[in-house]
């Protein structure tokens, strides 16, 4: 029996050896991916605030979004766009590669988050801007890094073909960062300097647009020498500073903060506190059913520069309250969110679960207008540069606050009180179930 089970495994593996020979089987690239620095997927931070360092002391997280892949356009690209078209037999032996733009000064040669405790921040074209980048779960460094192929399409004569919508998305962070970057680089296209917020008074409504084109990561797609690839690319663990054969054949594309983005310096507020858990009161269905609800109150804290502008409008600081990511994926299918993105209930997270209770949802007043709902903000609801006032869940900063006194000359802290109100959503009919929903106060710069 032994000897038995040794041939089955010697041939097992001969079979594997052989249908892996190089030349069973190909990649091919389409002209939809484009490498150019102008190219690049958008990563949209919005308006940046380096407001004073009392508020935002150095290490600090100054913004944070997802980046999906159809945020790269070009050429009319959207999420059904093929990129690559493989052998469906290479797909074990396939894989996208990431990194930054390790060449370039500011795309991601400097980490030059060390100082303040942080790893794998790199320099921004924005002085004492840093950015991190991770993608399913790999952060971004200069050498390039494996992410899996897990979604592709099937074609019926044995090909797969990886499409835009397949590339997971990216998320970015940007902090406060003592260092700059050096001036060692390979490339600096932008400069030798950074722009550092010179002509940007501190209270100035003013700022400075995002006008470095370098991307600030790429992605490729890549393989084992298995595979007979039509087009060149990189290797695991090459440093992106030194190759990058993937770009001259615009094998992937970019991803950069070329638009959408600008820095700031404007007196504004932060968020302290919130009262972490809300507990509402069992309420039956019949209740519901006949336009009860069941409600209960909540206080969030906030700290102001005595200076800040408390307001919706361009550079005035607003206070919104963001629902879930889950939360709102299903407010969109229940029709609860407006062309602005404001959404008009907060639902369970996991709204659609067995368990969860179906046609309810959570409205949000001010205590003293329990009868004025407010709109919640949407996601990623956050990085925009054009404000969105009341229908994309921004009210002014101060609306409804109470003054609660002063740790440092020049700031007050204030107060608010909210009441929340389970109740039936419009249309919808009610089923028993348990209701947990997560919503996040924010307090930005408009």
């Amino acid at each position: 029996m032994k000897n038995k089970a040794l041939i089955v495994k010697i041939c097992g593996a001969l079979l594997l050896i052989f249908a892996a020979m190089p030349g069973w089987g190909s990649c091919k690239r389409t002209s939809a991916a484009q490498t150019e620095d102008s190219r690049t997927a958008i990563i949209p931070f919005g308006k940046i605030n380096l407001t004073d360092e009392y508020f935002v002391p150095y290490g600090s997280l100054l913004g944070s979004v997802v980046v999906p892949p159809t945020n790269y356009t070009y050429g009319g690209a959207n999420g059904s766009t093929v990129l690559w078209e493989c052998d469906e037999a290479d797909l074990s032996n396939i894989y996208f590669l990431v990194a930054t733009n390790g060449d370039d000064r500011v795309g991601g040669y400097y980490d030059i988050g060390g100082s303040d405790g942080l790893t794998d921040v790199y320099a921004t074209w924005f002085a004492h801007v840093g950015i991190r980048q991770t993608m399913a779960g790999v952060t971004l460094t200069r050498y390039w890094q494996k992410v899996p192929v897990t979604s592709w399409n099937k074609t019926s004569d044995g090909k797969i073909q990886i499409r835009l919508q397949d590339i997971p998305p990216l998320q970015a962070e940007i902090f406060r960062v003592t260092d700059l970057p050096g001036t060692a680089a390979a490339s600096y296209y932008c400069g030798n300097n950074n722009y550092d917020g010179s002509g940007i008074a501190y209270g100035s409504s003013t700022g400075k647009t995002y006008t470095c084109t370098q991307p600030n990561s790429y992605i490729q797609l890549s393989g084992d020498s298995t595979v007979s690839f039509a087009f060149a690319h990189d290797l695991p663990g090459e440093d992106s500073a030194r190759y990058f054969d993937f770009w001259g054949v615009d094998n992937g594309f970019g991803y950069g903060m070329r638009s959408q983005n600008a820095i700031y310096s404007v007196p504004t507020c932060v968020a302290r506190s919130a009262d972490p858990v809300v507990m509402l009161p069992t309420i039956s269905v019949p209740e519901l059913e006949n336009g009860g609800g069941a409600s209960s109150t909540f206080s969030v804290q906030v700290e102001c520069s005595d200076s800040a502008k408390s307001g919706v409008g361009d550079t005035q600081t607003a206070m919104g309250i963001q629902v879930s990511e889950g939360a709102y994926s299903a407010a969109k299918s229940l029709g609860l969110v407006n062309s602005s993105g404001g959404v008009s209930a907060l639902v369970s997270d996991n709204y659609y679960s067995p368990d969860m209770a179906k046609g309810v949802g959570i409205t949000l007043a001010h205590s003293d207008n329990p009868g004025q709902a407010l709109t919640l903000v949407g996601q990623p609801g956050i990085a925009t540069m054009t404000p969105g006032g009341n229908n994309a869940g921004w009210y002014p900063v101060l609306l409804g606050a109470t003054k609660a006194g002063s740790v440092k000359s020049g700031y007050t802290y204030y107060t608010y009180s909210f009441i929340a109100t389970l109740k039936k959503l419009n249309g919808q009919t009610v089923t028993p179930g348990k209701v947990h929903a997560t919503a996040y106060v924010l307090v930005k710069m408009q």
